[in-house]
């Protein structure tokens, strides 16, 4: 617990977090298809790189960024960094530069208590309906919020064929 909570101090300060809680996720492991033979990708989410920086730019801290995340994994799995045959760094910046995702954030809007149930993503705009008759809010920016498991989707519809 010590760890997150630091790693979110820097965060909410403008700072990406000098040690960031990384989660690593490796589809080759059950779809070889991905890669050639031998050889794997490794996707890494971190936590925590704030949008907005106190000091500096993205474009510059994208590389010191990268060191700092292999240098962390090096320390729990020795030698890893000497497998890594190409990377790819994808600030928050840069999630709203190349895919519109607003401020970077995969889960359009904070996981917060002031945003969740039926305050998500705004009281008015709960239950996946919006102000706007026939449009319906269905990503992650509805309840239960981010990640890839098509809640928001399944719910939205069933308001859909409620209505």
């Amino acid at each position: 617990m010590d760890y997150v909570e630091r790693a979110w101090d820097e965060a909410k300060y403008g700072r990406p977090s000098q040690r960031p809680l990384l989660e690593l996720t490796c589809p080759t492991l059950y779809d070889p298809s991905l890669a050639p033979p031998g050889k794997h990708i490794l996707g890494i989410f971190l936590q925590y790189a704030p949008y907005t920086l106190r000091e500096g730019h993205w474009d510059d801290l994208r590389a010191p960024l990268y060191d700092r995340v292999i240098r962390i994994i090096d320390e729990y799995a020795p030698g890893f960094s000497s497998a890594i045959e190409h990377h790819q760094v994808l600030t928050p910046l840069d999630l709203e530069r190349q895919f519109g995702i607003t401020k970077g954030n995969i889960f359009h809007g904070e996981m917060a208590v002031d945003q969740m149930f039926f305050l998500r993503p705004v009281a008015r705009w709960a239950r996946y309906q919006t102000p706007i008759d026939g449009l319906f809010l269905c990503g992650a920016g509805a309840h239960p919020g981010g990640g890839v498991m098509g809640a928001p989707g399944h719910n939205a519809a069933r308001a859909m064929l409620k209505r």
